[in-house]
């Protein structure tokens, strides 16, 4: 029934999701970075010799420059919803299908429902936005959108070196390339990590372990100074593989752009885009052996609605797994899937993986606990993980029957191993269907 196939309203939202992203996502924090044009600062400074024009309308468009949008995404994305065009694109698309000629649905969710389309997460708040919050339900449960990705993330910027004279290892820390990120030369030394979102995990692998203890300290910017930051250190200042910082998110912590030096240099002198950064110093005067990081990767904050749902935007992982001891594990649940906005995440186009942050030189046989798609407590032994590298990934099983996840159970979890240390990550790395060309 109806002219728009599923094929037809997957493709359009897909292109509706990527106009989106270009315009609002792609940019953060930076708005205008990753585009073709200039910053507006770049702009107005090109464009116009005026003293008068450019001591008038400089310093506002440099805040627009710098703009983090991580933290209030989802507010953010709402407001860009406000101009006719997303509106009335999204009520056309709702009213036809509720026509004669569009099927005569009794809703959008019914017709979703009935061709079994899949929506990209992003595309339901754009719906959600202009039509109403409840616009995917259908008899109490969730049809169309499918779950944000949920993952570990690299850092938006990442430093090395003495500060004043920082090399910028942006790249070289978000991939895993072996034994290309050097730090801690010298005593004094530093990395600085910048993510647009706020963050309290800094996970890492270790291609060369310190020699002994560099004795880290740890800075963050509350606004007007840099202050200490109390952190545990599994790490045991980089002499030890055992992948993760944490420390409680101060409730101060404010974006910034400068480092800690008496005369502050900028830390990215091209967009001196403004992010939540955090500052870990060596202090010991002595170590032989620097370490070498093969990559770091960080959770971030969860961006959520004003009634703190999960938006359609990349989210947090499921969950992290320590290895402590012989089959032994530690996990820690970071974020529950949002089944109640979107459908949980399963094992369509592998969407659940394991991830792992550090090079493990033994086999992981893992068995995942979790709550399902009914609410209802399961288990399901995996088969095994052969000696996974740095940024390697296997494919989440699911016990029969089941058809996804809402949440990760930290007690029910185990695993069988001869490693005694290291991280992996419960993920959603992928969509239940492929995502078509924007």
């Amino acid at each position: 029934m109806g002219l728009m196939t599923k094929s037809i309203f997957e493709t359009l939202t897909d292109k509706l999701v990527g106009r989106a992203i270009v315009a609002i996502e792609t940019p953060a924090p930076n708005m205008l970075a990753a585009n073709a044009e200039a910053s507006l600062t770049h702009y107005l400074d090109g464009a116009t010799t005026d003293p008068y024009l450019q001591a008038a309308l400089l310093s506002p468009a440099a805040a627009v420059d710098r703009q983090v949008l991580r933290r209030n995404l989802a507010d953010y994305l709402d407001d860009m919803f406000s101009p006719s065009a997303w509106d009335n694109l999204c009520r056309a698309m709702n009213t036809y299908v509720q026509s004669t000629n569009g099927g005569g649905y009794a809703s959008l969710a019914a017709y979703v429902d009935d061709v079994s389309a899949k929506v990209h997460p992003f595309v339901a708040e754009i719906f959600r936005a202009c039509i109403d919050e409840g616009c995917f339900s259908l008899s109490g449960a969730i049809t169309g959108p499918m779950h944000p990705l949920m993952d570990t993330a690299a850092f938006d910027r990442f430093y090395t070196g003495a500060q004043g004279s920082l090399t910028d290892d942006t790249t070289d820390a978000g991939d895993t390339d072996t034994a290309d990120v050097p730090f801690f030369a010298a005593d004094n030394d530093v990395i600085v990590l910048g993510s647009r979102s706020r963050f309290n995990r800094i996970l890492c692998d270790l291609s060369t372990l310190a020699s002994s203890d560099c004795a880290v300290t740890a800075y963050y910017w509350n606004g007007t100074a840099w202050t200490a930051l109390s952190i545990t250190d599994l790490t045991t200042g980089f002499s030890v593989n055992d992948g993760m910082i944490s420390f409680a998110v101060p409730p101060d912590w404010e974006p910034t752009c400068y480092d800690m030096q008496g005369t502050p240099e900028v830390f990215d002198t091209a967009e001196e885009g403004e992010y939540y950064y955090v500052i870990i110093q060596r202090t010991e005067d002595t170590v032989a052996t620097p370490p070498v990081a093969t990559w770091f990767r960080t959770c971030p904050e969860a961006v959520v609605t004003s009634s703190n749902k999960l938006y359609g935007v990349d989210q947090p992982p499921l969950a992290l797994v320590r290895i402590t001891d012989v089959n032994t594990c530690l996990v820690t649940a970071i974020q529950d899937a949002q089944y109640d906005r979107f459908e949980c995440p399963g094992v369509a186009n592998n969407e659940l993986q394991l991830v792992a942050i550090n090079l493990f030189s033994e086999n992981i046989t893992f068995t995942l606990g979790y709550t399902d798609q009914e609410g209802n407590a399961a288990t399901k032994a995996q088969t095994a993980w052969t000696t996974p590298a740095a940024g390697g990934t296997k494919v989440l099983a699911l016990d029969s029957g089941d058809t996804g996840i809402r949440a990760v159970s930290a007690t029910t979890c185990a695993v069988t191993t001869t490693a005694t240390s290291g991280i992996f990550a419960v993920v959603v790395q992928d969509y239940a269907r492929a995502i078509a060309a924007k």
